[in-house]
């Protein structure tokens, strides 16, 4: 499946919530009033998730929206990503490795995914191997927040740390560096809002 726009996945996630919770897709009018956009607008991002295979548009219906999409963009479902594609949307089908069955709201009312943990950079933050972090996705942190920032196609969690002419991304743990970036910032993907620890 193609990647989507941000107002377009935001869109398909509440048009799966409205399902889930009434029994019935919503109407144009209705997607709308809840962004608070015309409906020209919403048809256009209707026709869009079409066009993308993500829903089935039933002309002459006023509840006329089918859902195809598979269980990952479930919104009451958080998406654990691995390998992550450098230069193109992240949040797609392809690279979901595993689906974590807990509420995203539990932890943040933005857009969640997680990343399970590799190595022991960030002990110090009580992050261990093999943990789940959930992650809010955003591409802007405050100084101090821990972040997973992208590292050409890998993905790296560490504290994000601002300095005059620089920024750094910091290991909690001595045994290795800081990150230092001066002239090009790095890619950040989201910003930690949980753990979750399998025993």
């Amino acid at each position: 499946m193609k990647p989507l726009t941000l107002r377009q996945e935001e869109t398909l996630k509440f048009i799966i919530g409205y399902q889930e919770e009434k029994g019935f897709p919503p109407t144009v009018r209705e997607i709308a009033e809840h962004f608070g956009i015309y409906p020209r607008a919403v048809a256009d991002h209707l026709r869009s998730l079409e066009r993308k295979g993500y829903i089935k548009i039933h002309p002459g219906k006023n509840r006329g929206i089918e859902t195809i999409i598979p269980p990952p963009f479930s919104p009451n479902t958080i998406p654990v990503f691995g390998r992550i594609p450098a230069g193109e949307p992240f949040l797609i089908l392809e690279n979901v490795e595993e689906i974590l069955k807990i509420d995203p709201k539990f932890f943040s009312s933005g857009t969640c995914f997680a990343v399970r943990v590799q190595g022991d950079s960030m002990i110090g933050a009580h992050i261990k191997h093999g943990d789940y972090v959930i992650l809010r996705k955003q591409d802007d942190a405050q100084d101090g927040e821990i972040v997973a920032a992208l590292l050409g196609e890998e993905v790296t969690l560490k504290r994000l740390r601002k300095r005059k002419g620089e920024i750094l991304l910091v290991p909690e743990n001595p045994a290795y560096k800081p990150i230092t970036f001066r002239d090009n910032p790095p890619v950040i993907l989201g910003v930690l809002v949980g753990v979750i620890r399998k025993v």
